[in-house]
């Protein structure tokens, strides 16, 4: 099998004790924690094929993959994000923000290099994340370490405008109460909701057992994550500085958001 993460010769990543050692100019790669994780058993096949962007890895991507995103290496709140989708014909739909533009293979680097602006991005595979009636979606996991025990304080849903490609709420997404998310949105049963969110809770805490050897003095991660039709669950990123006022604090229930709000009081 391919590694998902395909590294430039230019750039060595040091690995000690099965760890990978973060250095000062690595604290909030993205690339950097996708890297460790495909390399943590039980964990890798959650992670969607993630890559460094440049021309070469552009070219293996789009060939694989019928829709990618390019994402900031150390961006947050889904700023800089850039959805490349293959279309009939060799041609290719780039968007971002609310802006069109189309490519044949051959013009598809010029245009994404002017976009990216020279700045650090990775390339990841697209997962087809969407309701019913074709929203995009994703389920934010908020972890804190209490009492040195690393516990799930809340899961919430985010659900993309219409045609929108990222779900964060400054950019129009609508923060979801993770059972109405199932029920009313996927069309899950009672059980089918009670055992995705049992699984997903376990892999978010095996992803962050994993993260914060890592980053040994951070209290609190959260984990982006996202379903297919299959029902199988992926994990996008690891947040290592979590916001909560753009998700749970938009919930028609502030009850989860205060619950946050009280862990990371006590958290350490």
């Amino acid at each position: 099998m391919d590694d998902p993460i395909a590294v430039p010769k230019a750039k060595k990543w040091r690995v000690e004790g099965g760890i990978m050692s973060i250095k000062k100019h690595h604290v909030k790669s993205k690339l950097a924690v996708a890297y460790q994780l495909i390399h943590t058993p039980k964990i890798a096949a959650h992670i969607p094929k993630t890559e460094l962007l440049y021309k070469n890895s552009l070219k293996r991507m789009i060939k694989k993959y019928d829709k990618v995103y390019l994402k900031p290496d150390r961006g947050r709140k889904s700023r800089g994000v850039i959805r490349i989708e293959r279309l009939k014909d060799d041609r290719f739909k780039i968007r971002y923000g609310s802006h069109k533009k189309y490519a044949d293979r051959k013009e598809i680097w010029e245009k994404v290099d002017s976009l990216t602006k020279d700045k650090k991005y990775i390339i990841q595979q697209a997962i087809d994340s969407v309701t019913k009636d074709r929203r995009h979606f994703d389920l934010r996991c908020h972890v804190l370490r209490i009492h040195g025990k690393w516990v799930v304080g809340g899961i919430c849903g985010r659900l993309g405008a219409p045609g929108s490609i990222v779900t964060t709420s400054h950019l129009g997404g609508t923060p979801t109460p993770i059972y109405t998310l199932f029920t009313r949105h996927l069309k899950y049963s009672s059980k089918e909701s009670i055992k995705m969110i049992l699984q997903l809770k376990e892999c978010a805490l095996k992803t962050v057992k994993v993260v914060s050897q890592m980053y040994p003095n951070l209290k609190e991660f959260a984990v982006d994550m996202g379903i297919d039709r299959k029902k199988r669950i992926w994990i996008y990123e690891v947040n290592i500085e979590p916001l909560t006022k753009g998700n749970f604090k938009m919930l028609p229930d502030k009850t989860l958001y205060r619950k946050i709000q009280r862990m990371r009081k006590i958290a350490k």
